[in-house]
C-alpha cells in the first residue's frame, strides 16, 4: 500500500469518528462508508481520452460512463495540491482509473463503485451525489452495504436515455452539454 493511501485512510478514520452515528443509520458519514468499502484505483492517463469540464466530476463520470461503458466510482481523491476531496471518476473493465475531470493527476483515488442509474438519481432527485444524499436521509447509509445491486429499478431518466440513444444511433434529437459534444466528436474541452 502506498504512503499516500495510508495517510488518506488515517484521515478518513479520524474524520469519520467526529460524526455521531445517527438513529436509523449504520454508517456515520461518507468518510466511514468509503473507509469500510473503498478500494484504491490507479492507472496512467490514456492521452486519447478527452478532458471533462473542471469542477463537474460527478456529471463527467456519469456522462463518460454511459458513452464509453465505464464503471462509475465515488469516493475520496487526493488532488495534485494535496487536498482531500469528495470526487467522482470512472474505472475501465479491469478496474483501471479514468478520471476525465483531472486527467488522472490525483495523487490517490479511493472509492466505491455504484451504478450510473443510482448516480443519476442521486444527482437529479437527491442531493448532488451518491455519498452525500442528505435531503433524502442518506439512503445509502441506512443498511449494511452488500455491494451495488445492479438489478434495482431506478426512476426513468431522460438524461441517461438521451445519452444512450445518442450512443446507439448518433441521434441529434437533443442538444447535449458542450462536454458531451466534445467527447462525441473526439476533441478535448
Amino acid at each position: 500500500m502506498n504512503g499516500i493511501l495510508e495517510e488518506l485512510k488515517e484521515m478518513l478514520e479520524r474524520v469519520a469518528l467526529q460524526y455521531p452515528l445517527l438513529p436509523g443509520l449504520v454508517y456515520r458519514s461518507p468518510y466511514d462508508f468509503v473507509l469500510q468499502h473503498g478500494v484504491e484505483y490507479a492507472g496512467p492517463w490514456d492521452k486519447t481520452m478527452p478532458i471533462g469540464v473542471q469542477k463537474q466530476c460527478y456529471a463527467n463520470a456519469i456522462t463518460y460512463g454511459v458513452l464509453r461503458d465505464l464503471k462509475y466510482i465515488e469516493g475520496f481523491a487526493v488532488a495534485p495540491d494535496g487536498q482531500v476531496i469528495l470526487h467522482g471518476w470512472n474505472a475501465g473493465p479491469r478496474g483501471e482509473l479514468i478520471d476525465v475531470t483531472w486527467a488522472n493527476t490525483g495523487l490517490c483515488y479511493f472509492g466505491v463503485e455504484f451504478s450510473i442509474e443510482r448516480a443519476d438519481d442521486a444527482t437529479w432527485n437527491g442531493d448532488a451525489h451518491v455519498l452525500n444524499d442528505e435531503n433524502r436521509g442518506y439512503p445509502l447509509f441506512q443498511q449494511r452495504w452488500p455491494g451495488e445491486n445492479y438489478s434495482l429499478p431506478w426512476p426513468y431518466s431522460d438524461r441517461l436515455e438521451c445519452l444512450r440513444e445518442h450512443k446507439r444511433t448518433g441521434s441529434k434529437k437533443y442538444t447535449p452539454p458542450p462536454t458531451v459534444v466534445a467527447w462525441l466528436e473526439g476533441r478535448e474541452t
